[in-house]
């Protein structure tokens, strides 16, 4: 029956011992209530040693289990009752842990919208969101939340995507934006076209990971036990030794109850779920507490380069416009002919444009260049956008002037950039590239000062490599890798053991040197799902940012981790010596015991505490 489980059993016990505590204090009397409380409250653990005896590790709840009998060897059963009570309220509090996940991942799945209003032919039609497929047409309006990941295919939005990034500040959205489930709309129609629906869905993936990083064990949980089975024979001879010189047998039980472990037990599993909880927040999915304390240490941050430190897509980089013409006017003609382009780089134009736009004109005829370009006409007015073959086909004479700047961006950028024209008049040259994200170079500035050194490893060129690098303040490149080469690099950073080494990257190229790396941290909203399976942590929102942010949230929480065990150790060895003196009996060493128990608990709660490290 669940009455019989955590945490109605729990609480049970908690108040039994308590009330027989007033009994005996107010009336004088409990004494045999008292020990059928303590036996039946120490059930639960007693049951858990027990279960860990096939593992052939001495756990922690070994060593409380043997605290508790000598409690009742000699008699204490108040000694019993107040190691009773301590964990009793961790088990309570590992059950409160264990909830406030759970309600994360039900809070997170309570943004997905039930329904969705999908485009069918000529209509629109409102259908469950488990009806949606990739490549679908969804409408949302004002004030909505967004029910899939997609590309904004018409209008433009306000939207706060606080769900997913942990920013509150709203983007403009326009044409050719990608947009994330669960975020709101807060302003604006849009029309999105899915490309991940549900379980694939940003929202979803967010709640498994969840999920899944709650179950996993750190090192620093691990080291509970590992100390337990160190620390335990460690005070069992110390008791023999104890009774060997004073033949006392209630000074040795006042030994042992000090010694009782049952605060780290809680201590560090609170901490790490106050970090992945923390790390949630901030857009971060980190898949269980040992990557939290492996990234403290990181010394080397390893970086693909395409849909990482890039876009991954074809953005305008930099414009040469003419001053014969005005920059709205060059925009709003520019942005008309490259309107209906399916090219990815006249995608990007229009992308552009709409930014400088916010609308973009039809046109009154437009024809498509073999030789690469577009011709198009809005009124009396024509418009070319191209290289040299469509302006040998339009009779079209390139100024001499231009020919440097041209040779020039193309030794740089490559068979990216364009010419565009306007009534036979040189109006401007548009250079498209795959840019560095914003705020990436501010991002590995913070890392260096940390310590933390970067490397980019990508399969493209020299020339392209070295010039993201240099615009990104990157020393150490390796280009045209093969995904066997960048394995190949991650081994050999690895087996130098000068630290931890990061992998960041998206592609399903980059998911084997993930998974090599000491940390793997995929992008999640430009990554594959092979990619982020493969991963240790998932960065959602895409912001390099973070990483830094994370590598501090490590380095605090492994410092509350040393500091709970230094704490705990402290106490023993004070505790210890009043036993030794004379001065606590049993009862008041279990009562010493509980008492500096809840010490490293504040310090792990502190880190629930919504601030940036």
């Amino acid at each position: 029956m669940s009455l019989f489980r955590t945490p109605f059993r729990d609480y049970a016990i908690l108040v039994g011992v308590c009330l027989v505590f007033v009994a005996e204090m107010v009336f004088g009397y409990g004494r045999i209530v008292m020990g059928v409380v303590v036996v039946i409250g120490s059930l639960p653990t007693f049951l858990d040693a027990f279960a860990a005896i096939p593992t052939r590790r001495i756990t922690i709840d070994m060593f409380n289990a043997f605290a508790l009998g000598v409690a009742f060897v000699v008699g204490a059963y108040n000694s019993g009752a107040f190691i009773v009570l301590m964990l009793t309220s961790a088990r309570l509090l590992d059950y409160y842990i264990a909830t406030r996940s759970e309600d994360a991942v039900a809070a997170l799945l309570a943004l997905k919208p039930l329904t969705a209003v999908r485009e069918e032919g000529k209509g629109l039609v409102e259908v469950h969101v488990n009806k949606l497929r990739e490549g679908d047409v969804v409408v949302i309006k004002e004030g909505a939340r967004i029910p899939v990941d997609g590309v904004i295919v018409f209008g433009a939005a306000t939207v706060n995507e606080a769900s997913v990034t942990g920013e509150s500040l709203p983007i403009e959205k326009v044409v050719g934006d990608e947009v994330t489930s669960s975020t709101l709309n807060e302003a604006g129609l849009i029309k999105v076209r899915a490309t991940r629906v549900g379980k694939e869905s940003t929202l979803e993936r967010m709640a498994e990971l969840l999920q899944s990083a709650a179950q996993h064990k750190s090192h620093g949980e691990r080291l509970a036990d590992t100390f337990a089975s160190i620390f335990f024979p460690l005070v069992l001879v110390m008791g023999i030794a104890t009774y060997a010189v004073t033949h006392d047998p209630l000074k040795v039980a006042a030994l042992f109850l000090v010694a009782c472990a049952d605060d780290i037990s809680v201590a560090i599993p609170l901490a790490m779920v106050a970090s992945l909880g923390y790390a949630a927040k901030r857009g971060v999915m980190i898949k269980g507490g040992e990557w939290i304390e492996r990234l403290a240490h990181t010394k080397t941050l390893v970086l693909d380069k395409t849909g990482t430190l890039t876009y991954g897509t074809f953005t305008v980089a930099t414009v040469d416009r003419a001053s014969s013409i005005a920059e709205q006017l060059f925009w709003n003609y520019v942005g008309m002919a490259e309107k209906f382009s399916d090219h990815p780089i006249g995608r990007a134009i229009a992308h552009e444009a709409i930014a400088h736009t916010r609308t973009l004109q039809d046109p009154d005829d437009i024809q498509v260049s073999q030789g690469g370009g577009v011709w198009a006409r809005l009124g009396s007015h024509e418009v070319v956008i191209g290289n040299e073959a469509i302006c040998r086909e339009r009779s079209i004479a390139i100024p001499p002037a231009v020919w440097g700047g041209l040779a020039s961006a193309r030794e740089q950028y490559g068979n990216t950039v364009v010419l565009v024209f306007v009534d036979a008049t040189y109006a401007g040259m548009i250079i498209v590239a795959d840019v560095p994200r914003k705020g990436v170079k501010q991002s590995l500035e913070t890392l260096a000062h940390m310590g933390v050194e970067s490397l980019m490893l990508t399969g493209d060129n020299e020339g392209v490599a070295s010039r993201v690098a240099e615009a990104l303040g990157i020393t150490r490149v390796k280009s045209s890798l093969s995904p066997e080469d960048k394995i190949k690099e991650i081994e050999s950073l690895v087996a130098e053991r000068s630290g931890v080494v990061v992998m960041v990257g998206d592609g399903i190229n980059d998911a084997p040197a993930l998974a090599r790396a000491d940390v793997g941290i995929a992008m999640g909203r430009a990554g594959t799902a092979i990619t982020v399976e493969a991963a240790d942590v998932v960065l959602l929102s895409d912001r390099l940012s973070r990483i830094p942010e994370m590598i501090q949230l490590g380095k605090r929480t492994s410092a509350v981790i040393r500091n709970n065990i230094w704490i705990w150790a402290i106490a023993n060895i004070f505790g210890f010596a009043l036993v030794f003196v004379g001065v606590f009996g049993p009862t008041f060493a279990a009562a010493y015991n509980f008492i500096t128990d809840f010490f490293p608990l504040i310090g792990s709660a502190l880190l629930f505490r919504n601030k940036r490290y």
